[in-house]
């Protein structure tokens, strides 16, 4: 029987289009053909992957930069939104034709991450992707997807609509009238700014984009933006709120930015390190921290019990994400050559459906 491009062996079908990832290059990015996965056991579903979102991580991996070398390959990519095909037993969360998003870790339920959970973030460190027409997942960490939104949009929360919801609301405690300062343009950045128009806090961006400068101020409700070629941005940030500072740091570059960034804080600031852009090594004065009280916290995502509560704030304000561009399946190379660039703004997905399914939805 011929099923999703492949014929059936057994439990499984040959023929299921993915692309792994080695860990030297983007040359190691390779699409190629394998068994789809049988069927769901106890706990788990099988999920018929429609798009996948890319992160800067992605490039990380496929470079060697996070995890090393993967051998064997390892299917790509952490973030996805699919239908259920199939259920295993015992599982009660989502049926069969439910739209889902994946959680990032295969096991983090909520609460403080620990050791084991860690080790099952998937897309990376030896655990396989989701950049597969079909993958099998823990039901436990499905969040139903909201019906405004396309399988596009509802690919990008997985790490970046979860990341910056936990720096703004879950560490960061954003609060109507707070400043918020967020760096650059990148899908963790624009979630960052919509999250916080969300709550009423304002916000400062820092670029060095007129462009992007523009479309932030038009589209994501910024307050002020800081071209940080120009000025010393801390002082520019504490001359925006009177001296005040920022009350949160969306921090993605890390390296020498931490420091600067730590600077711009108001009295019992918060800095939320998302990213590592500029490099792990930083120079920070510590006295910073302790007259003003600042906090820095690292955010590794969160848990599955998290990514629930921002995918119900914005399907309850009816927000959409923001997509720089879509690329096919066939193109999976091209998307992240165009996420290295640095060209984009919010995010860029990888969309599996062919072009029947996308008839069939029309009609």
């Amino acid at each position: 029987m011929f099923l999703l491009g492949g014929w059936r062996h057994g439990n499984k079908h040959f023929g299921m289009k993915r692309y792994t990832v080695n860990g030297k290059g983007l040359d190691g990015l390779q699409r190629d053909e394998a068994y789809a996965p049988g069927g769901p056991r106890r706990g788990e579903v099988l999920v018929s992957v429609r798009a996948v979102s890319l992160n800067y991580r992605d490039i990380m991996v496929a470079d060697g930069r996070y995890g090393g070398e993967q051998n064997p390959p390892i299917i790509a990519c952490s973030d996805m939104a699919g239908v259920v095909v199939e259920v295993g037993s015992d599982v009660t969360e989502v049926q069969s034709g439910d739209r889902v998003l994946n959680a990032p870790f295969r096991c983090w339920p909520a609460g403080t991450i620990n050791d084991k959970w860690s080790k099952t973030f998937v897309g990376g460190n030896g655990v396989d992707g989701v950049l597969a027409q079909q993958i099998i997942y823990p039901a436990s960490a499905l969040v139903s997807m909201p019906d405004h939104l396309t399988f596009c949009e509802g690919a990008t929360f997985t790490i970046a609509g979860l990341t910056a919801w936990a720096a703004i609301v879950t560490h960061g405690k954003a609060k109507p009238g707070d400043w918020v300062l967020v760096h650059g343009t990148g899908g963790v950045s624009i979630f960052a700014l919509q999250i916080a128009h969300m709550v009423g806090a304002r916000s400062i961006l820092s670029t060095a984009s007129e462009m992007k400068a523009e479309i932030a101020k038009r589209e994501f409700g910024v307050t002020e933006v800081i071209d940080y070629r120009k000025h010393g941005w801390p002082e520019r940030v504490m001359d925006i709120t009177d001296g005040r500072g920022a009350d949160i740091v969306v921090e993605v570059a890390g390296g020498r930015s931490l420091g600067p960034s730590i600077q711009s804080c108001a009295y019992g600031g918060r800095v939320s390190l998302v990213g590592v852009l500029d490099g792990v090594e930083s120079t920070i004065n510590i006295r910073d921290l302790l007259r003003r009280q600042i906090t820095v916290r690292g955010i590794l995502m969160e848990s599955t019990e998290e990514l629930r509560a921002v995918v119900h704030a914005y399907n309850v304000a009816k927000i959409r994400p923001h997509l720089s561009r879509v690329f096919s399946f066939d193109h999976a190379v091209e998307a992240y050559k165009y996420l290295r660039s640095q060209q984009h703004i919010g995010k860029v997905v990888i969309d599996l459906m062919s072009t029947e399914e996308k008839n069939e939805k029309l009609h």
